[in-house]
């Protein structure tokens, strides 16, 4: 064992440190001999050697926010607070990693440094918008955080731009819906392209009030689903409609299952599915 030690040991004093500012990744087995090391040191109850051990590969955000989770974990707040905000200033001209960014935000609410909690969550989601970052911004920054958020969604989605342009529709509607503004979660649907799986989610949260928003979405589906055939298809098919059944008058419900019957008679599967 001290001979596999003293050659994983060699082994690593070989490899150049890797850090945020230096991206290109050299050749060898970082993570392998990490881990070889690390039992040695944990063995021995060396929490220092561990942590330079962790340091010396700090190539992205996420072993940046490994490397602060062991610090808090055994060392110490500050010392993980020290590197989390090592991690977000060496990539800060990145979209930055969320848990990076929340966890180094939770370290400085602890040290009841709330101001510069929000303005790295408010960094962070104008990096790289997503909901995590949102919730927590949002904890802290109240209302005035889901404002910011909002107003820069909507201006880059109108700028139909970059490769946020989908997601950020999504995501400014996911951010509504858990805020329950309905109305205004189907004013971004009416106005940027959302996907399917979205525009179906709030339609299912919200069918109680936007009964005619929900009503379309469910129908434009069953269409789809009606023209691709299946039994999985029809069968998905024949719940939507069912659902639709509970948001209008008995009436307008009979014409539309009369309207699919007409147009869809040659598949008798579906057509049976409907009653």
């Amino acid at each position: 064992m001290a001979q596999y030690r003293c050659l994983a040991t060699e082994a690593w004093e070989k490899l150049p440190p890797l850090s945020g500012r230096g991206r290109q990744r050299a050749e060898g087995d970082y993570d392998g001999l990490l881990n070889i090391l690390d039992r040695f040191a944990e063995r021995d109850g060396d929490v220092e050697t561990r942590i330079k051990l962790r340091a010396k590969d700090l190539s992205s955000p996420w072993k940046y926010f490994k490397l602060a989770e062991f610090c808090y974990e055994h060392k110490s707040a500050d010392e993980a607070l020290r590197w989390a905000e090592e991690g977000l200033w060496a990539f800060e001209d990145d979209i930055s990693d969320a848990r990076l960014a929340i966890f180094a935000a939770d370290l400085l609410v602890g040290g009841d440094r709330r101001g510069e909690a929000e303005s790295i969550l408010k960094r962070a989601f104008e990096r790289g918008p997503g909901f995590d970052v949102y919730l927590r911004w949002r904890e802290i920054g109240g209302e005035a955080a889901l404002t910011q958020a909002l107003a820069l969604i909507e201006r880059r989605a109108a700028a139909k731009t970059g490769p946020f342009f989908g997601h950020l529709a999504d995501l400014g509607i996911k951010i509504l819906m858990h805020e329950k503004r309905f109305d205004m979660a189907w004013a971004i649907a009416r106005q940027h392209r959302v996907s399917r799986a979205m525009k179906e989610g709030l339609a299912r949260e919200s069918e109680v009030d936007h009964p005619r928003e929900a009503l379309e979405v469910y129908a434009e589906r069953v269409e789809e689903l009606a023209n691709a055939g299946g039994d999985r298809a029809h069968q998905e098919a024949a719940g939507l409609i069912a659902r639709m059944g509970r948001l209008r008058e008995a009436a307008e419900q009979a014409a539309h299952v009369a309207s699919l019957k007409e147009r869809f008679g040659r598949r008798r599967n579906f057509v049976k599915l409907l009653g």
